[in-house]
């Protein structure tokens, strides 16, 4: 059978596909999902919240928080009502008290208990203050996709690692060797470290939710 050639002539004005794309919500609060008459799958990207950078007025007690795990799963909601969307916080800054940063919040996606069984779950990064050490990056589970976060290197690390720890949908700045310091963007990554100057929070999660009809 030859194939057939849709052209935009042939497409009724203000026709909308029957299938397909529905729409995409990005969650930055957590809240509960409940599923439109018309959704039968989605997609759900679930990145937790980065750990927040330590302070500390000597070089080799500075440490970067880590990256939040990320996690990606295609689920059939043909039976599920609704889902509970948690949003994990950014960790905390210490500032420039000397000690810890923050840890993030674990964000999930949970259809279990509403006729699903889908748990996506991706851990906190973490802060940490610790001499030479790494804060290490949050997990992820029940995804398809499961994509720990980075580790949050110390301050006084060789050029190039000398950060904290990155995520999925987070790019990390930079920790605080010699007084700069730069601050980390998107979501999920973990705050700088300071040294001599105030640390920095860690990045806030975030659930993404593609719907499809």
């Amino acid at each position: 059978m030859a194939a057939t050639k849709i052209e935009a002539s042939n497409i009724a004005a203000g026709a909308v596909a029957s299938t397909g794309l529905s729409n995409v919500v990005s969650h930055t609060a957590s809240t509960t999902w409940t599923k439109p008459t018309d959704i039968t799958k989605v997609i759900v990207e679930v990145q937790a919240g980065g750990g927040g950078g330590g302070y500390s007025g000597a070089q080799d007690y500075v440490i970067g928080g880590s990256g939040g795990g990320y996690a990606r799963k295609f689920i059939d909601v043909s039976s599920v009502t609704k889902a509970v969307i948690t949003v994990g916080a950014a960790g905390t800054a210490a500032g420039t008290a000397s000690e810890a940063g923050g840890d993030g919040g674990d964000s999930r996606w949970l259809d279990t208990g509403f006729g699903g069984s889908s748990d996506v779950k991706g851990v906190k990064g973490v802060g940490a203050y610790s001499n030479l050490g790494i804060a290490a990056g949050g997990a992820a589970t029940g995804g398809d996709i499961n994509i720990g976060g980075g580790p949050g290197d110390n301050a006084s690390a060789q050029a190039g690692s000398n950060k904290p720890g990155e995520s999925f949908l987070g790019i990390a700045g930079r920790n605080s060797p010699t007084g700069g310091i730069q601050a980390s963007s998107g979501y999920g990554a973990g705050g700088p470290g300071g040294f001599s100057v105030t640390s920095l929070a860690g990045m806030p999660g975030i659930v993404i939710v593609w719907e499809f009809k």
